[in-house]
């Protein structure tokens, strides 16, 4: 299988097994605060990596990690923020809603791509991030100071998101996705554990909600990073970003098979609207349209340059001869 294809199924398995997160998160809020399930859902996360890293027949060398061990603190610190917010809104919203408002993290990826890679945005892209802007606004149209605190709350938790993500390209072709993956659910343990008990809201889940919460966290922040590290490794960060949009469709359908939730019209529209407009953004470019003038030239330099490789293969033949 081509590298690249492989890496879209790494994506889309990523966003399949993500949506389980505002799913079994949300069941577990119902008895937990978003601090005292923190340190369970991203421990037992850890734990399920700790468990596929020793079935691992290469292990990275410690002195490998060493050399990268800021770039796997900011890791943790980033994805800790982002998933503290992540956290309050489920307790506040439907998880539908979140799924669709979380789309923004698609926005704050390609603007940092512009401007920490040098990337070059089209007029399309442009227009995609003006379009998915109004899609937001079309779900918020509804009104009421929750479902403005949901959004303010989704962004927030969107960018940091993004930057982890920026960070974990950065660093992936450098440090195993497994070990990436490690260094995230450990510093989230390690932040918001200590956050949590700081607060005073540490607490022994139910067996009703453990159970939520192993399952959650095996889907979630376990195997759905695992496959992304994987995909991005192959693709670039706005390829994985648009195919990782899918996961609102994937929240939608669990949300209906488990519970019978159905997203309203308006929702609906406007999660296409979003959709749609992330699709133009990650719209591929196409290459510069040559006068043909230009290519004849082109093509008449080529010509002498094939020419001029094969009379050396023709000399490099004969002395070789000799």
């Amino acid at each position: 299988m081509p590298a690249k294809l492989r890496g879209i199924f790494y994506t889309l398995g990523s966003a399949a097994c993500l949506s389980v997160t505002f799913v079994a998160s949300k069941q577990a809020l119902l008895e937990l605060s978003p601090l005292a399930l923190a340190p369970f859902w991203f421990g037992i996360a850890f734990s399920w990596g700790i468990g596929y890293y020793l079935l691992q027949p290469h292990k990275t060398p410690l002195a490998q990690l060493k050399q990268r061990w800021k770039s796997l603190f900011l890791l943790g610190l980033s994805s800790s923020v982002a998933n503290y917010f992540l956290f309050v809104n489920i307790k506040l919203g439907d998880p539908t809603i979140i799924a669709f408002f979380s789309r923004a993290t698609t926005i704050f990826a390609l603007l940092m791509g512009v401007w920490l890679l040098r990337e070059r945005m089209s007029q399309f892209q442009w227009l995609g991030a003006v379009v998915a802007i109004a899609g937001t606004g079309v779900m918020t149209y509804q009104g009421g100071r929750l479902i403005w605190l949901v959004l303010a709350l989704a962004l927030t938790s969107s960018f940091f998101h993004a930057l982890t993500s920026y960070i974990a390209k950065r660093n992936v072709t450098h440090i195993s996705p497994i070990i990436l993956n490690l260094a995230r659910t450990l510093g989230l343990t390690i932040c918001l554990g200590t956050l949590s008990l700081f607060m005073g809201e540490l607490a022994w889940p139910s067996p009703h909600a453990l159970l939520w919460i192993i399952g959650g966290a095996f889907f979630g922040p376990f195997l759905s990073y695992i496959l992304f590290y994987k995909g991005i490794v192959t693709l670039d960060i706005s390829q994985a970003a648009i195919l990782r949009a899918s996961q609102p469709l994937f929240v939608a359908l669990y949300s209906y098979i488990l519970f019978g939730q159905i997203i309203s019209q308006r929702q609906f529209i406007g999660g296409f609207v979003i959709l749609l407009g992330v699709a133009l953004i990650l719209w591929p470019r196409r290459r510069p349209h040559l006068p043909q003038q230009l290519r004849s030239s082109t093509s008449i330099a080529h010509g002498d340059a094939q020419n001029v490789i094969r009379s050396q293969d023709g000399a490099a033949h004969s002395t070789a001869n000799l």
